[in-house]
């Protein structure tokens, strides 16, 4: 990577870049810059905001699913991550891939994933952090053969995100995302009791069925996995001897429940493939223009 790769990117470095953004990406921006700031050691501040990490506990075996995914197909590959935060999950796949570039609107978020990346070699010399708007990249058409996104299509205009991720990747690439889904009655619930843990836009703009497979609007073909559905049983039990057992059970039971039609979208979470970009559907240059 060149010395200009690895240099901070900040709101300094185009003046204009916050303004020329639609009020509600201001208002995503300003949203994580401040959840970046949240002081873990202030456990009263931490435990109001992120209040859902306790849900995480039982994400295991999408965490494993992602990775297992990552590693078997970026190996020497031109990698794109969409929204990267300020950790990135690219670097669960860092050291196959040919090059890597991580994306955020955030310059706070982008500063500290720099900064993190440091830390974890070969993220420092192999990913390069740009602070930029997802649905609009500027990035040349063509550029990747994999693109990446863990929880960010929820906060954006979903026909402009698809559409960019099908300019950007190669006819043959893939676009491996992870996002919750809104089904679920006492999930979506939740969100809406919870309006201080998220964006107005994000609550409203949590995926359905019917987003998920909008893709195939930009790509000519999908693979859809639902996960978590009674596992989530095994939440207050997180912190006793007995939640890895019961945690293992309730996966059994999910690996079947979530593949049942008319149950399995009632699930916490879906990871989604999208291959094989349709450029035919892509505005021409001088229509985007």
């Amino acid at each position: 990577m060149t010395e200009q790769a690895t240099q901070k990117h900040s709101a300094a470095d185009a003046p204009d870049y916050f303004d020329s953004l639609e009020d509600r990406k201001k208002k995503e921006i300003e949203w994580a810059d401040f959840r970046r700031s949240i002081d873990a050691d202030n456990k009263e501040e931490f435990n109001k905001y992120y209040a859902n990490s306790k849900f995480y506990s039982v994400n295991r075996v999408v965490y494993d699913f992602m990775v297992n995914w990552l590693r078997s197909n970026t190996k020497d590959k031109d990698v794109f991550e969409v929204a990267c935060g300020n950790n990135g999950t690219i670097r669960h796949c860092v050291d196959l891939i040919r090059s890597g570039v991580a994306g955020d609107i955030s310059p706070v978020s982008v500063e500290q994933a720099i900064e993190m990346a440091k830390t974890r070699p070969p993220m420092d010399t192999k990913v390069e952090f740009k602070v930029l708007d997802c649905e609009h990249t500027g990035l040349p058409d063509n550029s990747f053969d994999v693109m990446i996104e863990s929880g960010a299509l929820h906060h954006m205009d979903l026909d402009a995100a698809y559409s960019e991720a099908a300019r950007l990747l190669r006819p043959d690439g893939q676009y491996f995302c992870l996002e919750a889904i809104r089904h679920n009655p006492f999930i979506h619930l939740y969100r809406k009791m919870t309006p201080h843990m998220r964006t107005a836009w994000e609550v409203e703009h949590i995926l359905g069925r019917s987003q998920v497979l909008k893709g195939l609007k930009y790509f000519h073909d999908i693979e859809v996995h639902n996960h978590i559905l009674v596992s989530l049983l095994a939440v207050p039990f997180r912190n006793t001897r007995i939640f890895k057992p019961l945690l293992s059970a309730l996966e059994a039971v999910d690996r079947v429940v979530t593949k049942i039609p008319g149950v399995k979208w009632l699930s916490w979470q879906c990871t989604f493939i999208l291959k094989n970009p349709r450029k035919d559907v892509l505005p021409s240059k001088k229509e985007a223009a």
